[in-house]
């Protein structure tokens, strides 16, 4: 069962501010926008940065509110728990959690699948690091190879 999370004024500007300083700050240092869809270019960072910030107030924990993505960690949070967890957000219902095929197991410890788009998020499902980056799971979206699983396949949140 997912975890429904909408976020209140103060977490929307929070995160449009992050979006828009984190894509300013990557497009300034060279950093190619791998973007996919018509969508202008920072909603795709926002849709990700409130996936994150809708799982940071699920577990109580604040956002990472850096934009320079060169002094950022590999993972989006870290639960109370002290549980590095690699928050993944898409837009379709039925999406997969995706990881690239340069995620390694060590990154974090969790993935967590969010389904929403601004400021409406769903918590789906989450799974540890090695049972998402194995060989057995890439697959071809069309857009290459990538690691992912369905949501039937992770643990309720």
């Amino acid at each position: 069962m997912s975890k429904e999370v909408n976020l209140n004024s103060i977490e929307q500007q929070m995160s449009i501010s992050i979006a828009l300083g984190r894509y300013d700050n990557a497009r300034s240092k060279g950093i190619i926008d791998k973007k996919i869809g018509s969508q202008p270019n920072w909603i795709t960072d926002l849709d990700g940065i409130g996936g994150e910030v809708a799982c940071c107030k699920h577990f109580g924990v604040y956002p990472d509110t850096a934009i320079d993505l060169y002094d950022m960690p590999k993972y989006d949070l870290m639960t109370k728990k002290g549980s590095r967890v690699d928050v993944k957000t898409t837009k379709y219902k039925n999406g997969k959690l995706l990881a690239t095929l340069n995620k390694k197991i060590d990154d974090c410890d969790i993935y967590l699948l969010v389904v929403g788009q601004f400021p409406k998020y769903d918590l789906i499902g989450w799974v540890e690091s090695e049972k998402l980056i194995k060989t057995k799971n890439i697959t071809n979206l069309g857009h290459g190879d990538g690691y992912a699983l369905d949501q039937e396949q992770l643990n309720t949140i």
